[in-house]
């Protein structure tokens, strides 16, 4: 696959702000480089997410576990609101799923054990609108990581009006092997 082909995310992965290793920034970044191609969903978008910071850090309430955070910034521009000017449902929905799997990737990785993941329930309440021209700031933490199914949730703050637009729940699992 040429470097035309794969999303520009990496920069902003690899030079990430955080208690994150360089070499788990590295990894990381080169799984989403693989996995997104010049003909996948919404690249456009994907192409502008800023990732401003990656830790991992002790659970407060569980302090023997540990959970993954990955705040992502992007300003909503033409191609991600619906006829109202604000940020589009669907755009928003995508942009819980794409992030949160980030720090579900990073939690998995921490832990030595990157595999493949598929959704299984995507849920977004959403709160107030984001306009044109707003910047967002998404804050992914993991909460659950499981044997098979991990938990993971997005806040989606509209940064320049100071409020809260949006709020996703992600539950992916690691998918069966093929019936024979």
């Amino acid at each position: 696959m040429s470097v035309d082909n794969k999303i520009i995310l990496t920069p902003s992965v690899r030079n990430a702000p955080g208690n994150v290793s360089q070499e788990t920034k590295d990894r990381l970044a080169d799984i989403f480089d693989g996995f997104v191609t010049n003909e996948a969903f919404a690249l456009a978008v994907s192409q502008r997410l800023e990732v401003t910071e990656m830790s991992i850090t002790p659970k407060v309430e569980e302090p023997r576990k540990v959970e993954a955070k990955v705040v992502i910034e992007v300003d909503v521009t033409s191609d991600m609101i619906n006829g109202n000017g604000t940020l589009h449902g669907g755009c928003t929905a995508y942009l819980v799923d794409f992030c949160t799997s980030i720090a579900i990737s990073l939690h998995s990785g921490y832990l030595g054990n990157w595999r493949r993941h598929v959704s299984s329930t995507l849920s977004v309440t959403y709160h107030a609108p984001a306009a044109l021209g707003s910047r967002i700031r998404i804050i992914n933490t993991t909460v659950a990581m499981g044997a098979r199914a991990m938990t993971a949730r997005a806040e989606i703050y509209d940064a320049t009006n100071k409020r809260l637009a949006a709020t996703g729940t992600h539950v992916k699992m690691e998918p069966s092997g093929p019936k024979l």
